[in-house]
């Protein structure tokens, strides 16, 4: 869909029906990544496993990718890291791992809740989803429930600091930084309990089909790493990483597409998040995309307004 700012009232009418309409995260593709990929084949990784070829693509992978989130996620107390087919499957391995009842800030992403037991809400934390410095509910926090943690915040888009080294007793965290490669570089707090940290690829660059995820942990992983013993995992999404981050700086599509956001928002009267493709508002149009209870901002996805391949 191709929109042309400066649009006459009733088209943008027509746009503010179809970005309430949405409460998903639709991500956009890319024209130089649709080029990056046609040069892959299948073929490249057409190995014999057991061989030691996947294990050193995985390798590069690795190395590539701590440097390339070095300056926003610090991972040097998670000294393993395995392949996922992205943060969903990860997401898969931590609740097949810890079927117990866990914890969620309002307004988290929702898978989730959607395969097995439902978490907890908390109530907002400090500096997270405010409005004019309005305060937030005092967390209520179970120091024995593992704690979900997305950041960026699928709440809104924006990386934020839940500050938890101030809590009294602080839970286990699985940090989730699937909106990492979305956003300008700010440093996100990974807190002192932190037991995984989930990566993916399909945000920031539109590779939704690919799978590329990854997980650091800090203890070898209960199931991962037998699985990578055998060499058990994508090698074609691991190629594809490493082909992404030689060509791509973390932060690179967001200061390409930030201008465009930037115009949208203005045209539509929303406020641009971190990710290049989400915006928050407070109007009551957007009621329906309200995400927390004692919150009246709502996230909106506004890829609807950019190209098909941008």
């Amino acid at each position: 869909m191709t929109v042309c700012y400066g649009e006459p009232l009733v088209t943008i009418q027509r746009y503010r029906r179809l970005l309430r309409a949405n409460p998903w995260v639709e991500v956009p593709c890319h024209k130089d990544v649709l080029v990056l990929l046609s040069e892959q084949k299948v073929s490249d990784t057409y190995y014999r496993r057991g061989s030691g070829e996947a294990t050193e693509d995985l390798n590069i992978a690795e190395s590539l990718h701590r440097n390339w989130v070095k300056d926003m996620v610090d991972l040097s107390d998670f000294p393993y890291c395995y392949v996922t087919n992205g943060a969903t499957d990860a997401i898969h391995y931590w609740r097949l791992m810890h079927g117990k009842e866990w914890q969620k800030f309002e307004g988290e992403y929702e898978y989730p809740d959607m395969i097995g037991i439902e978490g907890r809400s908390m109530c907002d934390v400090e500096g997270q989803h405010m409005k004019n410095h309005r305060a937030a509910l005092n967390a209520s926090v179970d120091p024995n429930q593992t704690l979900y943690v997305s950041n960026p915040s699928s709440a809104d888009g924006n990386i934020f600091s839940p500050n938890m080294h101030k809590w009294k007793n602080q839970p286990p965290v699985i940090l989730d930084c699937t909106y990492v490669s979305s956003t300008p570089i700010k440093k996100i707090e990974v807190p002192s309990n932190t037991e995984q940290i989930f990566f993916s690829f399909s945000k920031g660059f539109g590779v939704v089909g690919q799978r590329i995820g990854f997980v650091y942990t800090k203890k070898p992983h209960s199931i991962l790493h037998t699985l990578k013993e055998f060499e058990n995992w994508n090698y074609g999404s691991v190629k594809t990483a490493s082909l992404l981050m030689s060509n791509f700086k973390v932060d690179e599509m967001y200061n390409r597409h930030r201008d465009k956001q930037l115009s949208i928002c203005d045209e539509y009267n929303l406020t641009p998040s971190d990710c290049f493709y989400l915006a928050t508002t407070y109007d009551d149009y957007y009621e329906k995309r309200r995400r927390m209870r004692w919150n009246d901002s709502a996230r909106i996805c506004i890829t609807p307004l950019f190209d098909h391949y941008i």
